[in-house]
């Protein structure tokens, strides 16, 4: 295989035509009397005078340029040129990368030793072959960090509860609301009255109660205060209706929060704290007081 300009040049050394000065820097180079282009301005020698030139000219296309101007006194004794020349085909795996021209080579042409052929037939990748971090699963997704994580596309844990009967409580006194009957509860996360979720994440949790005098007809409502509450302090929201001892004898509240919970080791809870202006028994009405959560999709 010849690599070079063409095969009738297959000839490493060309001898050119001499060139006859005429005071000019730059000269037509032929061969037989035809415009000849060099490989470069290396691949030239040429003798002038008797002494042999090089490093003082430069070529442009089928031109020698002189870094000075040769004079009709001067005589071109000759002109080579040295080509490429003749080389054999390579064996396989021996080209190098340092022999290889910049951008010589795409995507197209790319072989990996770790596979067959240089596209991949249609649905040939798995999830083994996949480097990604996490675990892969029906479950999961690959995200674009190139990690699987958790689809969590249902809100769920989740529960809605409220309770059955009348709760009665003293005057101002902060008491922890009985919540008995489930309505739902998807992960079973809800008991004893707290809601305490496996999973980690932000849960929005709401809370309604209705505080109530109406069997007590010495003293009428003042406040109703509501909390939910993270691990049974630290964490709450609260309303606050105040009647400045108006006659009415019950009100309903409801508060909302978004709750940030490690998994087993948070919970909440719910708490009421009405009070009357003569500080007499009050009450949290049943079947009033509901509480609901559910994990917030990507939170």
């Amino acid at each position: 295989m010849y690599i070079g300009r063409d095969v009738d040049n297959i000839s490493n050394v060309e001898k050119l035509d001499n060139i006859t000065f005429d005071g000019s820097a730059t000269y037509a180079l032929e061969k037989s009397s035809v415009a000849y282009t060099p490989s470069g301005a290396n691949n030239i020698l040429i003798s002038i005078d008797g002494v042999v030139q090089m490093g003082n000219f430069s070529v442009s296309t089928t031109n020698i340029v002189f870094d000075w101007s040769p004079t009709s006194s001067n005589t071109c004794d000759w002109i080579l040129h040295y080509g490429t020349g003749l080389i054999t085909t390579p064996a396989d795996g021996t080209v190098t990368l340092a022999k290889m021209a910049v951008n010589s080579i795409d995507s197209d042409q790319y072989v990996d030793a770790s596979i067959d052929n240089a596209h991949l037939a249609d649905d040939a990748v798995g999830v083994a072959e996949l480097s990604a971090t996490g675990t892969a699963s029906s479950s999961t997704f690959l995200r674009g960090d190139n990690s699987w994580a958790s689809a969590g596309g249902d809100n769920t844990p989740a529960f809605f509860v409220r309770n059955n009967a009348d709760q009665d409580m003293s005057h101002g006194v902060e008491t922890l609301c009985t919540l008995d009957t489930e309505i739902l509860d998807t992960d079973s996360d809800f008991a004893s009255n707290k809601f305490t979720p496996q999973e980690a994440g932000k849960y929005f949790i709401t809370f309604q109660a209705l505080g109530s005098d109406d069997n007590f007809t010495s003293g009428n409502l003042m406040y109703v205060f509501l909390k939910i509450r993270k691990n049974g302090s630290g964490y709450e929201s609260r309303g606050v209706i105040n009647f400045n001892n108006n006659p009415a004898r019950q009100a309903t509240y409801s508060i909302q929060a978004i709750v940030d919970l490690n998994g087993s080791s948070d919970y909440v809870d719910f708490s009421v704290e009405v009070g009357t202006n003569d500080s007499t028994t009050a009450r949290i009405g049943g079947d009033y007081a509901r509480a609901s959560g559910f994990k917030l999709i990507g939170a």
